[in-house]
């Protein structure tokens, strides 16, 4: 089934789901059941059907090629041989992962950088934010271990506009006494995601947020590296319990063919909000040299 298109696997399912109804006599008493056998290709339908739910009417198993008495080894070295590393940790273990090209945030691991932060009531938010027109994004971060460390404590996903954003933090957090500092895309300053008249960060400021942008977003490579590095060095981490979407697009996001981070999955919206606070705090410093020149006349 994985290997279709999610949009056609989609619409298999569901015709397969609206036609399994007829039950043969004698076994009335039985539910009806559907079976799908598949290998993972990627965060595709299957993924998004079993993968990351946790629905009690299904069961979900993964299998590795291992586990089959009827596999030998000399045809496991054959897969070794002809798959990725990528492809083989999917077809072998029957595990999801990206099998388009390599990750984008490849640094990152739900493991190592998991976190159980959340947020406390004296806690000062620090808040990337992506403006666009329904699908806004937002990721929240708290600072511990005296500021040495990011924890992504919380989420905002598929906001309707900044207004909305901006509705949501003054209701759950700024009107209880927190301190909001916003991490905005720079291009705001001029782009508006509703029809009015104020750009979307003049919009912050009027709430009575702390902006901190500069005039023009970072390179999106150095924006990368700079995430990159604080993942590698220990200073950032992501509570993937209370940022679900977060943790997700990290893993998902993968370079398209012209070597650059893809936006037709839908992942970047999200990896842009959560980026952008950790390429101003923490960017990548490049070298400064200072050349001495001296002229023969």
């Amino acid at each position: 089934l994985d290997t279709l298109t999610p949009d056609k696997a989609e619409e298999v399912w569901h015709k397969v789901i609206a036609r399994n109804r007829q039950r043969p006599k004698g076994i009335e008493d039985v539910k009806n059941r559907i079976s799908v056998y598949s290998t993972p290709e990627g965060y595709r339908f299957c993924y998004k059907m079993w993968g990351k739910k946790d629905n009690p009417r299904y069961q979900m198993v993964q299998a590795k090629t291992r586990s089959n008495p009827y596999a030998s080894q000399e045809f496991i070295d054959s897969l070794l041989d002809m798959y990725t590393e990528e492809q083989a940790e999917a077809y072998l273990n029957g595990q999801f992962c990206n099998m388009t090209s390599s990750t984008v945030y490849s640094n990152y691991n739900r493991k190592i950088h998991d976190s159980t932060e959340t947020i406390k009531d004296t806690d000062t938010l620090y808040v990337g934010c992506d403006f666009n027109v329904d699908h806004q994004a937002a990721t929240i971060y708290v600072k511990r271990n005296g500021g040495q460390q990011w924890h992504a404590a919380k989420e905002l996903c598929e906001m309707k506009d900044t207004p909305e954003m901006i509705r949501i933090l003054q209701d759950q957090w700024q009107n209880k006494g927190h301190k909001i500092i916003m991490y905005p895309d720079a291009s705001g300053a001029a782009r508006k995601s509703t029809n009015a008249s104020t750009s979307d960060i003049a919009l912050l400021k009027q709430a009575g947020f702390e902006v901190r942008a500069h005039k023009k977003n970072p390179d999106i490579r150095d924006r990368i590296q700079a995430t990159q590095k604080a993942f590698g060095g220990g200073a950032l981490f992501i509570n993937s319990n209370t940022c679900p979407t977060v943790a997700r697009c990290l893993e998902q996001q993968s370079y398209d063919k012209n070597g650059e981070p893809d936006k037709k999955s839908g992942n970047d919206h999200q990896n842009d909000a959560t980026t952008y606070p950790i390429a101003y705090e923490l960017p990548i410093r490049r070298p400064m040299f200072q050349l001495d020149f001296s002229f023969v006349t």
